[in-house]
């Protein structure tokens, strides 16, 4: 029994020993990770955002699993510049890991908090924080209240405002909160003015403001912008003050400064204008314009501003929803727009670009579909393409109308007597239905695989098919007219010589059926047609056009084909090839008939699994014999290693399909005929004919 167990033992080291390796080098690999993570936290602290991401995704080579890793790539690719939605990706990896080593989830869960806050996913980064173990900090607060106030919502709005009132007391000398309370409150200060000119600022908001702003002199001279904004909510006396103060100091460069020095009259309106674009530079925010519009009276001043936007070359800023983000950037050339780029959720990705062409839309990219649109002359569409699938539709003049979004004269500058447009988007890109492009198009433009630069233009009428032309670069080398019954011919010119000698017929089939090949039909139709139930019914070629076929092959079910050659082209068949359908683990039937001139069988050969079994000859059923050689055969009487030998030495190189060739081996003659790959020899009779007669005979075959 010991001797048993000894034996059992010493077999199973090696299985312990490959797993102490395995276990080894897991381990090995972690620690390798881990020291990584130390190294990547440290350039983190030390600003060194590339460093840390190189030693994060080293780590990550190591231990691909390590959440702690995936956070700091995350937090180095953010502060690197990459779009916010590329680092959400990142970061929600680490969350799907789930595998943490030190104490960084919580920072994670802050990072992707308030970069789900930025792009518009307010409930999503509410959990982020509050599932679990709820965070309680000054980064989750400052995330929470951007949350509430970008909810946009009445209740929202106001749990904000009660949350701050909260923040500033645990929170007094942290510099977000005022700085986002008084941002957000002076756009909804400004919009209500702009509205209702009897706006009452809350309670719960003069309290926090009245707050922040006795503690301003503690900032003084180092945080102007918050002052500026602050001063909105001051008392007269205060306000002045601030204002006063700020402008004195010659520190800010905030466009703002105008309009809240014309409140208190330290700017008269032409001073608040200047200033105004001075401070703009290229880029002015519409909602800032608006509030400068609304304020100026001066009629020398208010033609100034209608002159200048009338011949307005910059970028115009457009914040849609007030979260403090500008979703819509419009560039603007002689008070025309020329470009517009849409980023609806502030992540970084433009989800509609366009340009124009004086203002008028020339052609809108849709990011969501990858669809690019190309218009005639607005709002008249010529053609849209579909990047990812790589197809165009093509409209005629007139025939689809179709805007994207609407440009709108703004209704501040029009009260100065200028049709100043805007784009107007709402959050909402608008973009066609499938069936109303499809309906409207003319013709369709996608490329097809069965040969290299090529691609199908399909002819529309009502949605439907109506022709089709295939091009190779710009040789058309097939076209097809669809009718409203099936088959479908294709014409096809494989020889380039532009005579279409090949007619393809293509008819209707189930799925089911061992014909239909959806990858052919994508090949040879592009993918609109890949799902629809065609099948390569026949191929007829006539190469010379005169409606005799030299060449056809039929396609049966189950792998099975007829083709016929008519070699002399007089309208008989000269041969004939079978392959009789057969399921997969069924023998494989061919039968192969040369016909005379006058139609009737002269030779039929029958295979089974490429072996033939039988041959009639000039009705007759004679015995075949395999010989010594793969591939040849004996008809009748089986010939000599020797003479099949000889037989392959003189036979010609590129015998064709069927062709009879006269061979003299001493003083005998053997008839050799390919086919299939076979070569089958005949030794005929005795004769007294010359060998001068023999190559004339030959040379007649």
């Amino acid at each position: 029994m010991k001797k048993v167990i000894s034996v059992f033992l010493f077999l199973m080291i090696p299985f312990y020993m490959l797993n102490a390796e395995s276990s080894f080098v897991n381990s090995a690999n972690r620690n390798t990770a881990l020291r990584c993570l130390k190294l990547a936290e440290s350039c983190l602290v030390g600003n060194d955002y590339e460093n840390a991401l190189k030693q994060a995704e080293l780590g990550l080579s190591y231990d691909e699993n390590i959440s702690d890793l995936i956070y700091l790539k995350a937090a180095a690719e953010i502060s690197m510049g990459r779009t916010k939605s590329e680092v959400i990706q990142v970061i929600s990896e680490a969350f799907e890991k789930n595998d943490w080593v030190g104490y960084s989830k919580n920072g994670a869960r802050i990072l992707y908090a308030d970069l789900l806050s930025d792009t518009g996913r307010f409930n999503e980064s509410m959990d982020i924080l509050d599932e679990g173990q709820m965070i309680f900090s000054a980064d989750a607060e400052f995330i929470r209240i951007k949350n509430l106030y970008r909810m946009g919502t009445e209740a929202s709005v106001n749990s904000a405002r009660l949350k701050l009132n909260s923040a500033r007391r645990i929170y007094p000398s942290d510099l977000r909160f005022p700085n986002i309370f008084f941002m957000f409150e002076f756009v909804y200060l400004m919009e209500n003015n702009k509205i209702n000119n009897g706006y009452e600022i809350p309670d719960v908001v003069r309290s926090i403001s009245s707050f922040y702003i006795k503690k301003l002199p503690d900032y003084t001279g180092e945080h102007l912008e918050l002052e500026l904004l602050a001063s909105f909510f001051a008392e007269k006396d205060e306000k002045n003050r601030l204002v006063n103060a700020i402008y004195s100091k010659n520190q800010t460069e905030n466009p703002v400064l105008a309009i809240a020095g014309l409140d208190v009259g330290l700017f008269d309106d032409q001073q608040a204008f200047d200033m105004f674009f001075e401070m703009s530079g290229e880029s002015v925010s519409l909602e800032l314009l608006q509030i400068l519009l609304d304020k100026i009276q001066n009629v020398e001043v208010q033609n100034q501003l209608m002159e200048k936007m009338l011949n307005f070359s910059g970028i115009l800023e457009i914040d849609e929803n007030y979260d403090l983000q500008n979703e819509l950037i419009v560039e603007y050339e002689l008070g025309r727009p020329k470009t517009i780029k849409y980023d609806k959720n502030n992540d970084g990705v433009i989800d509609l670009f366009s340009t124009c062409d004086f203002g008028a839309p020339a052609f809108v990219y849709f990011a969501q579909e990858n669809a690019e649109l190309f218009y005639d002359s607005y709002p008249s569409v010529s053609k849209i393409r579909f990047k990812d699938r790589d197809f165009t539709l093509n409209f005629l003049h007139d025939d689809y109308y179709f805007s994207p979004y609407s440009l709108i004269p703004d209704s501040y500058i029009q009260k100065l007597g200028l049709d100043f447009y805007v784009p107007y988007l709402n959050q909402q890109i608008a973009y066609p239905s499938s069936d109303d492009l499809f309906a409207k198009a003319s013709s369709v433009t996608i490329p097809v695989k069965e040969r290299d630069d090529a691609y199908v233009v399909y002819t529309l009428a009502d949605g439907k098919f109506v022709n089709a032309d295939f091009f190779e670069k710009d040789l058309r080398y097939a076209y097809c007219d669809f009718g409203t019954n099936l088959p479908v011919s294709r014409f096809a010119d494989y020889d380039a010589d532009g005579y279409f000698e090949t007619v393809e017929i293509y008819d209707e089939v189930e799925k089911s059926s061992s014909l239909y090949d959806s990858t052919l039909i994508e090949n040879n139709f592009s993918i609109l047609l890949k799902d629809y139930p065609l099948y390569l019914k026949k191929i007829l070629i006539d190469r010379n056009g005169n409606t005799f076929y030299e060449f056809t092959e039929q396609y049966l079910e189950n792998n099975g084909k007829i083709c016929c050659w008519d070699n002399d082209d007089d309208g008989v068949v000269d041969c004939q090839y079978i392959r009789y359908p057969a399921e997969i683990d069924e023998s494989l039937v061919e039968e192969t008939i040369y016909f005379e001139k006058n139609g009737s069988p002269d030779l039929i050969l029958s295979t089974l699994d490429g072996v033939p079994v039988k041959m009639i000859l000039k009705n007759s059923e004679v015995m075949v014999y395999a010989g010594e050689k793969n591939g040849l055969y004996w008809i009748e009487d089986e010939g000599t290693p020797e003479m099949e030998n000889l037989i392959l030495q003189q036979i010609s190189s590129d015998i064709a399909q069927g062709t009879i060739e006269l061979i003299k081996i001493e003083d005998k003659r053997i008839s050799v005929i390919l086919v299939g790959k076979n070569l089958y020899c005949k030794v005929l009779p005795d004769s007294n004919i010359a060998d001068e007669e023999l190559e004339e005979l030959k040379g007649n075959e």
